[in-house]
Order: C-alpha cells, then sequence, then structure tokens
C-alpha cells in the first residue's frame, strides 16, 4: 500500500440523488443514474465520490432469491433451530461463507466468499418484495469499478465510486455504513510516519477512508423507507488512484480474535 497524499476538508457536501425506481435485474444502473440526476438538475464535478447501496447493484445483477426455490440442508436445519431462523434463510448464508465465525445467541457471524466477516453473509430480506432475500454482489469491487468506467467515460469527470452495505461492529450495538467495494479513492490510507500537532511520529495509524465517505453517506441514503439508493459526497481532497476493499481486510495471521 503506497503513501496517498490526504488533505482534509473543511467541510464535506452530500447530495442523495432522489427519484431511483425500484431496480431489477439487467437494469443499467449508469443511465439511470443520470437520469436521476437530471431530474433533480444535479451535475458531477470532478472529485466527486458516489456511493451506491450494495442492494441497488445486488439488484441490478440478478442476486435476488425466491425463497421458494431455497431447499435446506441439514446443517442449515440445525443452526436455524438453535437461532430461531428461517432454515432457507441459513442455507443461503452457508451458501456464500468461507467459514462461520461463530454461531450464539441467535447471531450467524461468518466470514464471506469476499473476506467480509459479518452477521449473515450479507443475507438480507430487507427492502425486498415478501418472500425474497437479497446477497451481497458476487464482486462488488468489479462492480463498482465498471460502474466508474462508465460514469466517468459519459460525464468527462474524474470521480471515484463506492457500494456500501449496513454492517454491524465488534464490542458496540447497532449499524454503520460500510464500504464493500471501491474505486478511485483510497480503501486504506496510511499515516503512520506523520508527526502529530506535537510532533510525535504516528506508529499504528491508518485511516480507513472508503468506510467512513460510505458511513457519511448512509446519513443522507438511510436504512429502509428513505428510497435514496445513491449519495454524492462532495468535498474530498483526495487524488484518484487505484484502490482495493481487500486493503481493510485483516489477514488472517493478524486478526486478534480467531
Amino acid at each position: 500500500m503506497s503513501k496517498v497524499k490526504f488533505e482534509y476538508s473543511d467541510h464535506l457536501e452530500i447530495i442523495g440523488v432522489k427519484g431511483i425506481p425500484e431496480i431489477r435485474a439487467g437494469d443499467d444502473l449508469t443511465a439511470i443514474f443520470f437520469d436521476a440526476l437530471e431530474k433533480n438538475d444535479l451535475c458531477l464535478e470532478s472529485g466527486d465520490a458516489i456511493v451506491f447501496t450494495s442492494k441497488v447493484i445486488s439488484k441490478s445483477e440478478d442476486r435476488v432469491v425466491d425463497l421458494v426455490e431455497v431447499k435446506a440442508g441439514n446443517e442449515a436445519e440445525r443452526i436455524a433451530a438453535e437461532t430461531d431462523k428461517d432454515p432457507r434463510i441459513v442455507q443461503l448464508i452457508l451458501n456464500e461463507i468461507r467459514e462461520i465465525v461463530i454461531v450464539k445467541q441467535n447471531n450467524i457471524i461468518v466470514e464471506t466468499k469476499h473476506g467480509f466477516v459479518c452477521a449473515n453473509a450479507g443475507v438480507d430480506e430487507s427492502n425486498v418484495e415478501d418472500g425474497k432475500a437479497v446477497l451481497l454482489p458476487e464482486d462488488p469491487q468489479s462492480s463498482v469499478s465498471r460502474l466508474r468506467q462508465e460514469i466517468e467515460a459519459r460525464s468527462g469527470k474524474e470521480v471515484s465510486v463506492l457500494t456500501s452495505d449496513s454492517f454491524g461492529r465488534a464490542f458496540r450495538d447497532g449499524v454503520s455504513g460500510i464500504c464493500v467495494g471501491v474505486s478511485g479513492v483510497p480503501a486504506l490510507l496510511d499515516r503512520r510516519g506523520e508527526r502529530d500537532r506535537f510532533g510525535r511520529v504516528a506508529m499504528i495509524t491508518k485511516e480507513a477512508i472508503a468506510d467512513e465517505v460510505c458511513a457519511a453517506a448512509n446519513l443522507v441514503m438511510g436504512e429502509f423507507n428513505e428510497g435514496i439508493p445513491v449519495a454524492i459526497v462532495r468535498g474530498l481532497r483526495l487524488k484518484q488512484r487505484d484502490s482495493n476493499i481487500e486493503d481493510v481486510l485483516f489477514h488472517r495471521a493478524n486478526d486478534l480474535f480467531r
């Protein structure tokens, strides 16, 4: 991970992009995004960070599952009985993971195929029709890279694109916006070697820029009925660079809790 110069902004603007319709499999998210910009009389600026919820990307990529079509296996039935969950949802969770981290107090904490440690592998029944569930994008990193290329080609502006999901955090209650795919801004900013205001050299500080951007956007996009699945974060003073969400994921050797 190379060093990136970061100049803090004294203010940021977070703009919710209203008017995004219900997304269906095969929808062109880039075209829908630009239609919404026009309807809201909005224009992109170079340096804008565009945050899409993972759910709209998943829906466009046909990652919605009809639970009628899911058959739960023995392991799913066993865990469902232990956690009071729908066995079909548990089966979807098992299909999306590398390993189960812990099953405790009705929680299923797993490591997904992407490397995210989270509850339920991101399988979600909210903001989707009854009897269906939404999976995380199969490759969110590729999804945002493609969206960024398409948006830059159409707008002529240099932008970054991120996708967010709501995850719980260890040792804290509640969920927060977390980045699951990033293109154009660093996922992680290494501040080690910099001096603070008193001249002390930072030894361990790394800043999760992509997560901070997604958490900020989530304050506008909301969790349930707000109907704003895309937001623009304007005012970041970061030069563009290649980045990957894997930069923020612990390698197993550095994981203090497993």
